[in-house]
Parts: structure tokens; C-alpha cells; sequence
């Protein structure tokens, strides 16, 4: 009896052994080897694993900054992060503060607690205008959990620190180091690193979905432009993000002017600091620049509006967007893109203007008839353009929930609101990234809406934003896996037209009630 059972130890360590060399199942372990040195993970919500804070570059701080990311340093040891690295300099929101560090390129990730291998791969670029904003809001738990994927997020490089170019910073280099656009090879760079490394826990290199809303939109369609980040993805998500493109000569311009006004702060006077930039040499300059602290740039740079996205011919082709003309010259990837019905509510609110204008004239401004004027000005016509290239979907979508109804159904408050003349649906609405906690399963919890969230997300309509958050989840898995969101049982979500002509629905919509989900494709926003 021993030798049998000794026999049948050995014949089942024998297929186990065989099964981990043809890699059958994932290890399934907080203990993950990276390329430069392994990564405890740590359990978290939804049954998943996460892995926070790992370095995917050198930290782009001295004779680094305005560099092309390079690998990090491989590690001894195994790294054990469990809160998330800190954000990437930026001002704070009331402009009285600068946050975060230079020391802020890293990334995270979640996946569920299972043997499951080769999953797709679900890469977050935030927003923030460029200017603000990290990857930590975007709890990846619900997403990974629900939709059996891998969810990624990322820090990138924000405001003058993640676009800035001039002759001094070019002088005797070329490719990469001369672009200008480190933020943008700080995502690439990610992406990479996710290429080379994500297999190793359990996703699937040639199954990676860039997602982004509003600057992060912006980005997934930069990447879709650059060819150093081809084969890097394989769909993308656009919410609430358009095309973007300056001239590199625009970019000398802004840095000529922040030149001049740090000379000011050190004390040059105000008429004789061109004179004082132009006598110094490259070299000195170079010098100044990475002398000065995060603070310095920052005082210097207020008043001054600072470009980003250079079309600089290696990052980003000289043509700019145009190259979206030729299916040859981009990224082809599937593609889903879409708004919320009233992007521009959000804005007003936070510029004080619910106090200060009248309510039709707010909801003429921020309502859904500029936005759909704004919309097809800029998404519809790219939507047009790529869906005319073979092998190309294309899928658009209206965020519908929330939008101020003067008769029906209204979501958010109508007897209450930020002031007395407008309500909360009168005053924000279908708003600008109300979709983000919807797609990431944080409905009620998303840390952005804290302070407002108390009054659209709550107990008698629960029911209703859950079954939409499931229903949007639901077709950005599906997408995520295949490259087309229809799922059986669903309402199909139809690829955007080649011409204007032709019949049918263009959008899916995406709105609920107390109680439901209502998805269905739509002509046009209501």
C-alpha cells in the first residue's frame, strides 16, 4: 500500500511538473520575478492580487530629467510596496502648493487570485488636463476581479517636466533624447516594460487594451501615432479625449519664456532678461534649467500656458494628426471612443459659474447641444476618417446617465443643488468623467467625485448605477479579450458608419434609471 501511494505521489508530481514546464496554469503566488528583481504582491477586494509602486525607469531626476526614460536599476531583495508611489509634480488644485516628486515613475497592477493564464491586459493612462492628476484613484480591484484581466495603471510625467523642448536640450543628440515628449515615452516605456514582463503574471503580451479618459484619451490616440509604440497594444479606449499636436517651435518659444522669467525670480531685470537668455551658451543653459528645484520651474512657469505633444518627426510624426489619413502610417488597432453628453458642465461648475449665470444660459454652454456641436467637430470626423480604412472598427459611444432632463427621468437632485436658483442635474449632469467609476466598478467609492458623489450616488438609484456599471464593464472586458464589445444576450453595438450617409445608429448610449441599465444604440444624443 506505502509503495502505491508512493507511486501515485510521484505520477501526480510527475504531471504537475509537466504541466508548469508546457505552462498550463499560472503559480497563482504573491511572489511575482520581474526582468530586474521579484514584486510581492498583497491580496486585495474581488478575490484579486496587486503589485504596487514598481519602477518601470530610473527616476528622471538630475542630468535624467527631460531624458528618454531609461530601465530601472535591477534590485536585490524582493520588493514589498504596498501603498502606491507618490504623484509627479503638479500644482495643487487651489494653486497654492506643488505635490508630488520627480522620483515618480511607477507603476501597478491587479489580477484575480486564480491559476488563470495568458489574460488580457487592461492598460489605464489618467487624466488631468496634462497638467495633473495620477494613477492612484484608479483602484483596479473591481476590473480585474470581475472582468478576469489584468488592469495596469501608470504615472507619467505631467506639465514642463513631461513636454518640454529647446535647442539647449537637443544640441548634439538625436531620436528619443531630443523629442521633447518625455511623457509620452514614459507611457511607451510602460508599455514596454508591460510587454517584456506581464506574462509573468498571467496576462497576455499580445492582448493589451490602452485606455484613457480625457488627457489619457489624448494619449491613447498619440500612441496610435507613434511608431516607436507599435506592437506595444492591441485596442484602444478614447473617453472624452481628442487629437493634439505642436509644433516643436512653439515648444522653444514657451521654454525661451520660462528661461526669462526664472532669470526674473533670480533677479534680472524684467526688460533685460531676452538679452541675458541669448548671450548664454547651451551649455549654460542645459546647466541652469536642471539646476533649478520643481518649485522654481513651477513659480516661473505660472501665467505662462505650457505646450505639450511636440509633432517632432520621432516621437510623434511631423505630420501630426494627418497621418490618421493613411492606414499605413498608424497604429491600426480596434478602437472604442466616446463622450459624456454634457463634458462641459464640469468645467463651469468648478469656475464658480453655477452662481454666476443664468440657468439657460448654463445649460446652453455646458448642456448637450454644444457638446454635440464640439463633438462633431472633432471626434466624429476622426471616427469617419479611420472607419473608412479596411480592418479598422471603430465604436462610439454617448455617457447618457446623469443628463439634465427638463422632463423625465434625473439622477441627481433636482430639489436640491450647489446653489439656490440651479439644482445638482441642472448644474452637473451627464459631466465630464461621471463615466470613470462606472467603468472601473467604483460607483460610489471613486475618490475624484468626493464632496458630490453623496448626491447622485445613492441608496434609491443604487440599483440602477450598478446594473449600468456592470453592463460597461461588461462590454470593455468583452472588448478587452476580442476587439469587438458585443456580448450574446446584449444589445449589439454597431461599428461606426463609413460615411454620413449611411442609414442606421451611430452611438451606443449608456444610461440607466432607479433600477436598470439602458443600453442602446442610438442616431443621436437625446
Amino acid at each position: 500500500m506505502k509503495i502505491k501511494i508512493n507511486f501515485l505521489c510521484l505520477l501526480a508530481a510527475l504531471v504537475i511538473s509537466l504541466a508548469q514546464a508546457q505552462g498550463a496554469e499560472w503559480q497563482n503566488t504573491a511572489v511575482v520575478a520581474t526582468a530586474k528583481g521579484p514584486v510581492q504582491g498583497f491580496e486585495d477586494t474581488y478575490t484579486t492580487w496587486t503589485w504596487k509602486a514598481i519602477p518601470f525607469t530610473k527616476p528622471p531626476t538630475g542630468e535624467l530629467r527631460w531624458k528618454a526614460p531609461q530601465d530601472p536599476d535591477p534590485w536585490t531583495g524582493t520588493l514589498q510596496n504596498q501603498d502606491f508611489c507618490s504623484m509627479c509634480p503638479q500644482t495643487s488644485y487651489d494653486n497654492t502648493s506643488i505635490q508630488g516628486s520627480e522620483d515618480c515613475l511607477y507603476l501597478n497592477i491587479w489580477r484575480p487570485r486564480t491559476a488563470e493564464k495568458n489574460l488580457p491586459v487592461y492598460f489605464w493612462i489618467y487624466g488631468g488636463s496634462e497638467v495633473m492628476g495620477s494613477a492612484d484613484p484608479y483602484i483596479g480591484a473591481p476590473l480585474a476581479g470581475r472582468q478576469n484581466m489584468v488592469v495596469v495603471t501608470i504615472n507619467y510625467r505631467l506639465g514642463l517636466l513631461g513636454w518640454f523642448t529647446h535647442p539647449a536640450l537637443r544640441e548634439g543628440l538625436s531620436g528619443a533624447d531630443s523629442s521633447g515628449n518625455w511623457a509620452t515615452l514614459d507611457i511607451i516605456k510602460a508599455l514596454s516594460w508591460v510587454h517584456d514582463n506581464i506574462e509573468t503574471f498571467g496576462g497576455d503580451p499580445d492582448k493589451v487594451t490602452t485606455a484613457g479618459q480625457s488627457a489619457g484619451g489624448i494619449n491613447v490616440l498619440s500612441l496610435m501615432m507613434s511608431q516607436l509604440a507599435t506592437g506595444l497594444f492591441h485596442r484602444g479606449i478614447v473617453q472624452s479625449g481628442g487629437l493634439s499636436g505642436t509644433p516643436v517651435a512653439d515648444g522653444d518659444t514657451f521654454a525661451d519664456k520660462l528661461i526669462e522669467a526664472l532669470l526674473v525670480l533670480d533677479g534680472t531685470p524684467a526688460k533685460s532678461a531676452a538679452a541675458a537668455r541669448e548671450n548664454m551658451s547651451n551649455a549654460e543653459i542645459r546647466d541652469y534649467l536642471r539646476g533649478k528645484s520643481v518649485a522654481q520651474l513651477f513659480a516661473a512657469a505660472s501665467g505662462l500656458k505650457a505646450p505639450y505633444i511636440f509633432t517632432d518627426g520621432t516621437v510623434i510624426p511631423a505630420e501630426g494628426a494627418d497621418v490618421f489619413k493613411d492606414p499605413n502610417k498608424y497604429n491600426r488597432v480596434p478602437l472604442i471612443m466616446g463622450t459624456t453628453s454634457e463634458e462641459g458642465k464640469l468645467f463651469l461648475y468648478l469656475f464658480g459659474l453655477a452662481d454666476k449665470l443664468s440657468n439657460p444660459v448654463y445649460q446652453l454652454l455646458g448642456g448637450k447641444a454644444v457638446d454635440r456641436i464640439t463633438r462633431k467637430l472633432t471626434i466624429d470626423p476622426l471616427a469617419y476618417r479611420l472607419s473608412r480604412h479596411e480592418n479598422q472598427p471603430v465604436y462610439c459611444y454617448s455617457f447618457q446617465y446623469g443628463q439634465y432632463r427638463r422632463f423625465g427621468y434625473n439622477a441627481w437632485p433636482t430639489d436640491t443643488g450647489p446653489t439656490d436658483r440651479m439644482s445638482w442635474a441642472q448644474a452637473l449632469g451627464a459631466c465630464h468623467g461621471l463615466d470613470l467609476p462606472f467603468n472601473f466598478g467604483l460607483v460610489g467609492s471613486f475618490p475624484l467625485f468626493a464632496g458630490i458623489g453623496e448626491y447622485i450616488f445613492r441608496q434609491d438609484n443604487q440599483a440602477g448605477q450598478l446594473a449600468l456599471s456592470d453592463a460597461m464593464m461588461n462590454y470593455n472586458g468583452q472588448f478587452a479579450r476580442t476587439g469587438d464589445p458585443n456580448i450574446a444576450g446584449q444589445p449589439q453595438w454597431t461599428i461606426w458608419p463609413k460615411s454620413r450617409l449611411s442609414p442606421g445608429p451611430r452611438f451606443m448610449s449608456f444610461d440607466a434609471n432607479d433600477t436598470d441599465a439602458i443600453p442602446e444604440m442610438i442616431w443621436e444624443v437625446r
